[in-house]
Parts: C-alpha cells; structure tokens; sequence
C-alpha cells in the first residue's frame, strides 16, 4: 500500500473501530482493559491515553508481560531499542504508544486487504 492509501484508512470508521478492537483484545490478554467510544474523531487521542499509562507502568513494575505485550502486538526490538535508547524517561511510553496503535493499524489494514 502506498502512503495516499494508508492515509485514506486513518479516516474509516470501519478501520478505526477494527484498529480499536484489536489494540483492546491484546490489552485484556495481559489483564488490562481498553475502552473506545465509537468517536472516529477522537479515537486515536482516546486509545493513546490509556495506551501510554499502561505501557509504562508494565514498564517499571512486570518487565515480563511488558515484553510479551510487546511480542503479541509485534513491536519490532529494533524499533523499541531505538526508542529507548533515544527518548527521555518522560517520552518513552507516549512515543511506544504511537508505535503500538500504528502496529495495531497496520495488521488491520493487512488483514482486510489479505483475506
């Protein structure tokens, strides 16, 4: 898929309700719950505000399920490393937050388009 195709998805109610579902199904496999009200417009602020306390607090309490969340949703180490490596304490889960919910989109939009 090209960038202008992607771009087209970020704007489907049908993707973004997909995307939110997946990201609240790999979430609840560790325990935690996700909630999404259905707003497309505010859907990716929504999903990012409890995706980013989430991560860091498996982050700093259960170094475990954190990599194993992170093995289920299919962050790249080298991506994750990266980050790591390069942001502050600060930023390091709001920009993993990004990263997750851009994963979660992308195996939506190859599941739709591969099956």
């Amino acid at each position: 898929m090209n960038p202008e195709q992607v771009e087209k998805y970020r704007k489907d109610l049908e993707i973004i309700r997909l995307t939110a579902e997946q990201i609240k199904k790999d979430f609840q496999l560790f325990g935690h719950e996700i909630s999404f009200s259905g707003n497309e417009m505010t859907a990716y602020a929504e999903l990012k505000d409890q995706v980013t306390p989430l991560l860091d607090r498996l982050y700093q309490d259960d170094s475990i399920a954190f990599q194993s969340l992170l093995y289920r949703i299919d962050i790249s180490e080298k991506k994750y490393t990266e980050l790591l490596n390069h942001a502050s304490q600060e930023e390091f889960a709001w920009l993993l937050a990004d990263l997750v919910i851009q994963r979660e989109f992308q195996k939506v939009l190859t599941r739709k388009f591969f099956s």
